[in-house]
C-alpha cells in the first residue's frame, strides 16, 4: 500500500509539471499566437489543464487514501497476531489443565481414600485433591472466558478491517475521485428514451464523456434515436447562460466534441458548424491511423503493387483530411464515417448568425466513392463550386455520399474496384432508391432542424442530382424531403409512385448521352426519366464533341463522345458554360417567382 501511495505522489507530481508547462504554452499563445489556430489552441488547452486539475485531486486522495488504508490494516494484521498468539496461550493452558484434570481423576479412581493407607492422611489426602480440582475447574472457566474475550475482539477486529476496506473503495471511487462519471453511467444505464440519455451528459468532462460511451456502447445506438427536433433543442440548452467560445461552442459543447466527435459530427439536428468541428476531431484520428498504416507497410516492403498504390491511396486521403483538421479548414466535413462509407461535404462558409439564402444540395453519380472526394482536381465539387461562384446570393453547397452508391466498390476500403455490371443493376433498382432516397431525407430534415436560425427565414433548398443521384433525390421526395427546386444533370430517372411536388419547380438538363440512349430503350426506370416526365421543364444541348461527330464517324468515336457528355453535363468544363449559366437563371427565376 506505502508503494502504491507513492507511485501515486510520483504521478501527482509529473502532472503538476505538465499543467505548469501546458499553463506557460497558454499563457505565451494567449499573448503571441494571434491565429485562429492558437484560440483553437487556447480553448482546447484550458479543457486538458481543468481535466489534469481534476486528474491530480483524484490521484492525491487516493495516495492519501492508500497511505492511510495500508497503517490501518497494519495496525489490524498487529493487533491479529497479538490475538492469535493469546488464543495459542490460552488453547495449551486449557489443554494442560484439561490433562491434569484426567490425572487427577484417574489417581483418584486408583486411591480413593486419598492415599495408600486408612490413616490421618488419607483425608487430608482428599482435601488436597478437591482444591487442585477446584483451581483447574477455575482456571477452565477463566481459559474459556479469555477465549470469549479474544473472540469478542476479533470480531471487532474483522468489522475494523471491513470499515477500513469500505473507507479505502470509498475513497478511490468516490465523487472527488471519479468527478461525476460513476453516477452518470448508473442513471444511463437506466435512460429508456433518447432524450433522457441527451440530457444525463450536460456537465460531464471531456475524459467523462468518452468512457462513459466506452463502458456504454449501446448509448451511441439509443442517442442516435432522437428525433432532429429534440437533439437541437438539447444542443441550444448547453449553451444557455453560459460563456461560448469564439468559435460559438460553450465548454459543455466543446467538450463532447471533443469526446464523441464520431457521434456529435454525425448526430441529425446538432449544427452545421459544430458538426464540421467535431469531425474535424475525427479526420486528425484518422490521419494517424492511417500514417500507422503506412509506416508499418514502409518497414515490411513487398514488391507488390497492391501494397504501393494503398500507400498512394493512403496518402492522398491524408492530405484531405489534413484539409479538414487546418484552422481554418480548407476542407469541411458535415458528415464523415469513414466505416459506414459516409461523407458529405460542406462548400462555402455558414453564416454565424442566421442561415444562408440558398442551399445546394449536390448528390453525384453512379459509382461514387469515398475516394473521389479526394481524388485530386476539382471532380465532385466542380459544379456547386462553379454555382455557388457566380449565383450573387449566400449560399452553401452539400456534397453528398451517405452509404454506399450503386456499383461504389466490392472490395475493401480504400482499394475498392469499381464494378460497372452491379453498378447499373443497383442504379436501376427501386428499391435502392428508396433505401437511399430514405437517407437522404433524414439528412435533409437534419440540415433544416440543424441549420435553422432564430430571425432568419428557411433558405431555400435546391437538389442536384447527376445521373443516378437523380433518382436519390427524387425518392428522398417520397421520404418526406422536399426541394424548392429540382435539377437534373443527365438524370436517371424516378421510381414508379414518384410524383413531382407542386411546390418544387423541376428542370432537366442534359446532352445526347451513353445514359440517354440507354433510357430511350425503356430499360431504365421504365420511360419514367426526367426527359419524358411532364413535371420537368426540358434543357437539351449539343456538345463541341456532338458537333465534331458525324453520322458517319466510327463507332468507336460515337460511344466516347456519348461518355464524355455524361460527365460533362456535371463539369465546370468551358464547354458546358452554358449549361452553368441556364441553371443559374433558372434558379434566379424561381427564386423571384417566390
Amino acid at each position: 500500500m506505502s508503494r502504491l501511495a507513492r507511485a501515486r505522489r510520483v504521478k501527482h507530481d509529473d502532472l503538476s509539471l505538465g499543467r505548469y508547462r501546458l499553463e506557460a504554452c497558454l499563457t505565451w499563445s494567449e499573448a503571441e499566437w494571434r491565429a485562429e489556430a492558437g484560440i483553437a489552441f487556447g480553448q482546447t488547452g484550458e479543457l486538458i489543464v481543468a481535466e489534469l486539475a481534476t486528474l491530480m485531486d483524484a490521484v492525491e486522495q487516493h495516495g492519501d487514501v492508500l497511505e492511510a488504508y495500508g497503517v490501518e490494516v497494519g495496525d489490524i494484521a498487529a493487533v491479529q497476531g497479538l490475538l492469535e498468539r493469546r488464543r495459542v496461550e490460552v488453547d495449551q493452558a486449557l489443554r494442560r489443565g484439561a490433562e491434569s484434570l484426567v490425572l487427577l481423576e484417574a489417581e483418584e479412581a486408583v486411591f480413593p481414600s486419598g492415599g495408600l493407607g486408612l490413616g490421618v492422611g488419607a483425608g487430608l489426602g482428599l482435601g488436597l485433591r478437591d482444591a487442585e480440582r477446584e483451581s483447574l475447574r477455575r482456571d477452565e472457566q477463566a481459559g474459556h472466558d479469555e477465549l470469549a474475550r479474544v473472540g469478542r475482539q476479533w470480531a471487532e477486529l474483522v468489522a475494523r478491517r471491513d470499515a477500513a476496506d469500505g473507507a479505502c473503495i470509498a475513497g478511490l471511487y468516490g465523487e472527488s475521485a471519479t468527478s461525476d462519471f460513476l453516477g452518470a453511467s448508473a442513471d444511463i444505464r437506466e435512460a429508456k428514451t433518447p432524450e433522457q440519455a441527451l440530457r444525463l451528459l450536460d456537465g460531464l468532462s471531456t475524459v467523462d464523456l468518452a468512457l462513459l460511451f466506452a463502458e456504454n456502447p449501446l448509448l451511441a445506438a439509443l442517442i442516435a434515436e432522437a428525433s432532429p427536433e429534440a437533439v437541437r433543442e438539447w444542443w441550444d440548452s448547453l449553451a444557455l447562460l453560459r460563456p461560448l467560445g469564439a468559435d460559438g461552442l460553450s465548454s459543455a459543447q466543446l467538450a463532447l466534441v471533443l469526446a464523441v466527435p464520431w457521434l456529435i459530427g454525425n448526430l441529425d439536428g446538432v449544427p452545421p458548424p459544430a458538426r464540421i468541428r467535431a469531425n474535424a476531431v475525427t479526420a486528425a484520428g484518422q490521419v494517424i491511423e492511417n500514417q500507422r498504416m503506412i509506416d508499418d507497410i514502409a518497414r515490411h516492403p513487398l514488391d507488390d503493387p497492391r501494397a504501393r498504390e494503398l500507400i498512394a491511396e493512403l496518402e492522398r486521403e491524408n492530405a484531405y483530411l489534413r484539409g479538414a483538421t487546418a484552422v481554418p479548414p480548407t476542407v469541411q466535413l458535415y458528415t464523415y464515417d469513414r466505416a459506414a462509407d459516409r461523407i458529405v461535404e460542406m462548400l462555402g462558409d455558414w453564416p454565424a448568425a442566421g442561415a444562408p439564402e440558398r442551399i445546394y444540395t449536390y448528390v453525384p453519380g453512379t459509382s461514387t466513392q469515398m475516394s473521389d472526394f479526394w481524388a485530386g482536381g476539382p471532380g465532385l465539387r466542380a459544379f456547386s463550386d462553379r454555382l455557388m461562384a457566380d449565383d450573387e446570393v449566400d449560399s452553401v453547397a452539400f456534397v453528398y455520399k451517405d452509404g454506399r452508391f450503386p456499383g461504389g466498390g466490392d472490395g475493401e476500403f480504400p482499394l475498392e474496384k469499381k464494378n460497372i455490371l452491379l453498378a447499373l443493376a443497383k442504379a436501376n433498382s427501386s428499391a435502392f432508391a428508396r433505401e437511399s432516397g430514405e437517407r437522404l431525407a433524414a439528412f435533409r430534415a437534419g440540415l433544416d432542424v440543424g441549420g435553422a436560425a432564430e430571425g432568419s427565414p428557411p433558405p431555400r433548398s435546391v437538389g442536384i442530382g447527376h445521373s443516378w443521384g437523380t433518382a436519390n433525390i427524387l425518392a428522398s421526395e417520397l421520404a418526406g424531403a422536399e426541394f424548392d427546386h429540382v435539377v437534373a444533370l443527365a438524370g436517371a430517372g424516378a421510381v414508379q409512385e414518384w410524383a413531382g411536388s407542386p411546390n418544387t419547380e423541376y428542370d432537366s438538363f442534359r446532352y445526347d448521352d451513353a445514359l440517354g440512349v440507354a433510357q430511350a430503350t425503356g430499360n431504365v426506370y421504365r420511360h419514367r426519366n426526367p426527359q419524358y416526365l411532364a413535371e420537368f421543364e426540358q434543357h437539351m444541348y449539343e456538345s463541341d464533341a456532338d458537333r465534331a461527330t458525324k453520322w458517319n464517324s466510327p463507332l468507336v468515336l460515337r460511344v466516347v463522345t456519348l461518355l464524355v457528355n455524361h460527365g460533362l453535363i456535371a463539369s465546370d468544363s468551358p464547354q458546358n458554360e452554358q449549361v452553368i449559366s441556364d441553371v443559374l437563371a433558372e434558379l434566379e427565376t424561381v427564386d423571384a417567382d417566390r
